[in-house]
């Protein structure tokens, strides 16, 4: 299966020039589902997630053991509510044909289609099964202090479209790979890009608990701990927004980007779908070094001609736009 991306002039002089490929902010996508747990009635989201404990609490009266089992199983939560806001996505079409739809949605005026693969893209990008091999350039790029211990995690998957009840995961990127059964023509395959807290940088669960005196009848404490500590989980994720929020205050980011690896074929918009755009198209590339082939759409827009010809003493020929 093919991957598309389908820009206008500006945005695609803008790939060349800059060598690098956008990835737009996670929570500026337009769905406000994205991210979300699902569509799932607040009572059973806790019933789901406290069941563990119900089952721990049942075998054992230990106050320190009811603590820890509450706060790690809900920090996960807190923590990708922190980390939507460093989440950033590249969207691709799947398709070996045009699609009108996507024409019309980012391209309507003038513009271009790019064609790649999966293969390539990852590529192009520098993803390999070692990882993010751009990590380095990303953070330089971006003003990043390395040593403030933050992490480039980079995966490319196809999204998984839902309907309503479906509950995903508070743990791992799959809630990052979902959206709505109402999009499910857009076919999407994207690459999200994330900046994790390093070991060092996440909260330490298992220190405080380590470090804490408990009495095992003293509920009291445990509940004030519970509290003191889930509002310092609050603070620190809030301090590392705001470091990330002074490098990243835009609505996305840039990631360098093989440009010849990348685009196999560009095709022209059909509303310019004009010898002279494909000349411009042609002589963009060839300035900026680009050897992919650049080809009109197959989509016609204009009314279609049925001829309709007889042969009575003379050719008749009768032109009709049906």
């Amino acid at each position: 299966m093919k991957l598309t991306r389908y820009m206008s002039i500006g945005k695609y002089y803008n790939l060349l020039s800059t060598g690098t490929l956008f990835f737009p902010r996670y929570t500026n996508l337009g769905d406000p589902y994205e991210g979300s747990l699902g569509h799932i009635p607040t009572d059973k989201l806790i019933e789901k997630q406290t069941a563990r404990l119900g089952r721990i609490t049942a075998k054992s009266l230990q106050p320190e053991t009811l603590a820890r089992e509450f706060l790690e199983t809900f920090e996960p939560l807190l923590y990708h509510d922190f980390l939507r806001e460093f989440t950033f996505v590249s969207c691709w079409h799947q398709s070996d044909i045009e699609s009108m739809p996507m024409w019309k949605m980012y391209a309507a005026d003038s513009g271009v289609m790019i064609k790649s693969d999966l293969s390539s893209l990852a590529g192009s990008l520098g993803i390999n099964a070692e990882g993010y091999q751009h990590s380095d350039i990303f953070q330089e790029k971006h003003g990043i202090d390395p040593d403030n211990g933050y992490e480039v995690f980079i995966e490319t998957g196809d999204v998984k479209y839902i309907s309503r009840g479906n509950y995903i995961e508070p743990v791992g990127s799959d809630r990052y790979f979902h959206k709505q059964l109402e999009y499910a023509d857009e076919r999407e395959l994207r690459v999200v890009l994330q900046l994790h807290l390093g070991a060092e940088q996440r909260f330490n669960l298992p220190y405080i608990f380590d470090t804490t005196n408990f009495s095992p009848q003293n509920m009291t404490k445990v509940e004030n701990l519970i509290f003191q500590v889930w509002e310092n989980i609050k603070l620190s994720y809030e301090k590392h927004a705001s470091i990330l929020n002074t490098d990243l205050s835009g609505g996305g980011v840039r990631c360098p980007v093989d440009i010849n690896s990348l685009i196999k074929e560009v095709v022209v918009s059909p509303f310019n779908n004009t010898d002279s755009q494909v000349l411009e198209i042609e002589s963009l590339n060839r300035k900026f070094g680009i050897d992919a082939k650049v080809k009109r759409s197959a989509v016609e827009i204009k009314p279609a001609v049925t001829k309709i010809s007889a042969d009575l003493s003379k050719e008749v020929t009768i032109e009709l736009e049906l």
